[in-house]
């Protein structure tokens, strides 16, 4: 007799067990709600994603342009909505490092190439400097304005090496891939393959196994690698006296790549020592020209990112549309829902407002046509373009819970370009499907956050919030459901696991108002789960929130009646 438990089968009489912590997962809701922008920039690699917690941090990388303006604006929305918790950051310009190449005494080999750690013209204002170190090897210096980093005596022993054979003569040649030892001096005694001796420690241990040689770890140095990692000898003598092995070039590589410095990183080209250099620019640094390729590039670099909400921080049309493309791609195949918010020029007639967004017609994206005035970095009052006010409004949504609307809601801004009239102005607006803000005794607030969708009236479609809401559904259920896929075999009790992990996704979204609903009319209903073959479906009824946009107020007049005694 034998019993299968716990995966395994038992043969043998015992008592077993297994932990079941299938109860134990954590059922909150864990998926995001960020916005990113892409734009122009001074500082920050191009056409990476940067993710910033708040303004210091971008404008330490950023430094200036508008995607630092928008990410400022974001993080400081409304005092009405949460700031996001994050943001996260493409910078569009084909920006390239400033470089420079360190030579030899002879100043033919490059010994080490140096690049920026930014990008961008900016970078042509770094320097470096090397000198003989005070004690040993090297001193360096770099500067970028005021700020500057400096080490001395930047030297690496690594083994020490002598021969003390019946030969007259002995010598010790290192190359970048190999050392050579030679007793009597031009006669080989073994070549070492540095491909195989990887490590400083090895190194020593090969060498010690060739008649007559010994070596012995320097400094600790045993872990340091020897491959393209030690300074190049020719023919030194070993056996007259002990001879030490360096890195110093190596050291000195490593420092400009380590946390001491952060101006330049640095590539090692070979082993020969570097010679002195006097102050000596980097150059080559440029911020490009930005073309519709790298405005596609981006869009591409953010599909590999989880975030929400879309600002691309510009005004053409041509730009509009191709963020609409990504946003419907990534919310069905790419299976990360997201929404944009755009923003067009500056001085825009309503007129103009609305032919941009009839010709974006999406219900993923919102367009905005009007700037906003808020104080710059010089403390001046400046109009900034829609585009900024977008993104501003893209913080707002990603500070919030998914679902909620921010029709109504005030914005910290100093002014917007132009006041509306209310109804007069905001009517066609909002029938031609323009987020629109207006100017109130209250603040400056989003007269209805609604999406550039026209075809019909599905709140859906139409009400920015909910159809936030249902992205943040299908996002939170299909995690739930990933873990459906494979393991036990499809059967009765996969069905049941099925239900149970849409149900748990589903009351948590219920708990968050992320879908509403009372003991009449629920939240959810007809949870079913099917199985075909290989395939399993999930079906169910939700109710997302939809926005109170219209307080109908009925005063039913009534004369007084009475009579008066004395």
């Amino acid at each position: 007799m034998s019993v299968f438990f716990n995966g395994q089968k038992w043969t043998t009489p015992g008592v077993m067990s297994r932990i079941d912590d299938e109860a134990m997962y954590n059922n909150n809701l864990n998926i995001g709600n960020v916005a990113a922008f892409i734009g122009r920039s001074e500082g920050g690699q191009p056409k990476t994603a940067l993710r910033f917690g708040s303004p210091s941090e971008a404008r330490n990388a950023l430094l200036s342009g508008d995607l630092l303006t928008a990410i400022e604006q974001a993080f400081d929305p409304s005092a009405e909505t949460n700031a996001p918790s994050q943001i996260v950051a493409i910078r569009v310009n084909p920006a390239v490092q400033a470089s420079a190449e360190v030579k030899d005494s002879s100043g033919f080999t490059t010994v080490i190439k140096l690049f920026s750690t930014d990008y961008g013209r900016r970078a042509n204002s770094i320097r470096y400097k090397i000198e003989t170190g005070t004690e040993s090897g090297k001193k360096i210096t770099t500067q970028l304005g005021d700020t500057y980093y400096t080490a001395d005596n930047i030297s690496r022993y690594v083994f020490s090496i002598q021969y003390s054979g019946t030969e007259a003569s002995a010598t010790m040649t290192v190359t970048d891939t190999s050392v050579i030892l030679s007793a009597p001096a031009g006669v080989e005694a073994d070549m070492i393959d540095l491909h195989s001796y990887e490590t400083i420690q090895k190194l020593v241990d090969k060498i010690n196994t060739v008649p007559g040689f010994f070596a012995e770890v320097v400094d600790n140095n045993g872990e340091k690698e020897t491959l393209n990692g030690l300074d190049m000898a020719s023919a030194i003598d070993v056996r007259s006296d002990k001879c030490i092995a360096t890195a110093h070039v190596q050291a000195i590589v490593e420092w400009f790549n380590g946390l001491g410095e952060e101006f330049v990183t640095a590539e090692r080209v070979t082993g020969i020592y570097p010679a002195n250099v006097s102050w000596t620019y980097l150059e080559g640094g440029s911020d490009g020209n930005v073309s519709m390729s790298d405005w596609q590039d981006c869009f591409d670099v953010l599909q590999t990112q989880d975030v929400q909400w879309v600002t691309p921080l510009s005004p053409e049309p041509a730009i509009h549309a191709m963020c609409d493309t990504h946003a419907s791609y990534m919310s069905t195949v790419g299976r990360k829902e997201r929404r944009s918010i755009v923003g067009g020029k500056a001085g825009a007639t309503d007129k103009e407002a609305i032919a941009a967004a009839k010709a974006l017609a999406s219900d993923r994206v919102s367009y905005v046509h009007l700037g906003m005035y808020d104080y710059n970095s010089t403390g001046k009052l400046t109009l900034f373009p829609p585009y900024i006010l977008a993104a501003k409004i893209a913080g707002m949504f990603s500070g919030v819970t998914p679902g909620y609307s921010l029709t109504g809601r005030t914005l910290k801004i100093k002014g917007i370009e132009r006041n509306l009239k209310n109804p007069t102005d905001t009517d066609q607006l909002i029938e031609g499907g323009v987020l629109c803000v207006e100017n109130t005794d209250n603040g400056y607030k989003i007269v209805q956050s609604i999406t550039t969708w026209r075809a019909n009236n599905k709140y859906t479609r139409v009400e920015v919030s909910t159809g936030a809401a249902v992205d943040y559904v299908a996002r939170t259920v299909r995690e739930r459901a990933e873990k459906i896929i494979g393991g036990a075999p499809g059967s009765p009790i996969k069905l049941s696991t099925a239900l149970q992990e849409a149900d748990t996704a589903l009351r948590q979204l219920t708990t968050e108002g992320i879908i509403v609903g009372d003991e009449t009319n629920p939240s959810f209903k007809n949870l079913i789960a099917s199985l075909e073959g290989d395939v399993l479906r999930l079906e169910f009824e939700a109710s997302p929130g939809i926005p109170v946009n219209y307080v109908l107020i009925t005063i039913h007049c009534v004369p007084y009646s009475g009579s008066v005694s004395a």
